[in-house]
């Protein structure tokens, strides 16, 4: 099987609108994905009657910059906090199942 991985650095993007969390606050996890507070304040993420509130991981802090907050989230969870994207081909992976 074939992966190939690619680190990134410091680099944060919102799984939402794909902004860089440069300027966005907040911001919150849902499953592996990071939404930048921009999005959040969009979808209703922090209103306290949200419907779907339980499907949240993590509220991360308003006060900080989105990047930040995920760089720090990467360092907690991971150990480091740059950013690890490994990519698996298609082919390569349906071979393995044999």
């Amino acid at each position: 099987m074939s992966t190939y991985t690619q680190n990134i650095g410091d680099v944060v993007v919102c799984d939402f609108c794909n902004d860089d969390g440069k300027l966005s606050k907040g911001g919150v996890l849902i499953g592996s994905n990071a939404v930048c507070g921009d999005c959040c304040k969009k979808n209703g993420y922090y209103k306290s009657d949200y419907e779907h509130k339980h499907e949240i991981s993590r509220f991360f802090d308003k006060r900080k910059l989105f990047q930040r907050n995920v760089l720090e989230y990467r360092k907690e969870a991971y150990g480091s906090s740059d950013g690890i994207i490994s990519i698996t081909s298609w082919d390569d992976f349906t071979e393995s199942w044999g």
